[in-house]
């Protein structure tokens, strides 16, 4: 069973803000209503190598993940 998922919104801020917030795990529950929670597995702030496990909920179901950041590219 394949599932499509779309979703747009406009928002009237600069562009380099919204990168910024989006970027920041803690803002993820505030963006992404799935989130439920976000827990730093590594030390704060962002950068290469760290782990952040996440909580969500989807089609009616939880699903906890732990994202790793292997790389950083610039905008």
């Amino acid at each position: 069973m394949g599932v499509d998922v779309l979703t747009e919104i406009t928002i009237a801020r600069p562009r380099d803000e919204v990168a910024a917030f989006s970027a920041e795990p803690d803002n993820a529950p505030k963006w992404y209503a799935n989130i439920y929670s976000v827990k730093w597995i590594s030390a704060p702030p962002l950068r290469l190598g760290s782990k952040v496990a996440f909580v969500a909920k989807f089609l009616g179901r939880r699903l906890a993940y732990t994202y790793e950041l292997m790389e950083l590219a610039g905008c």
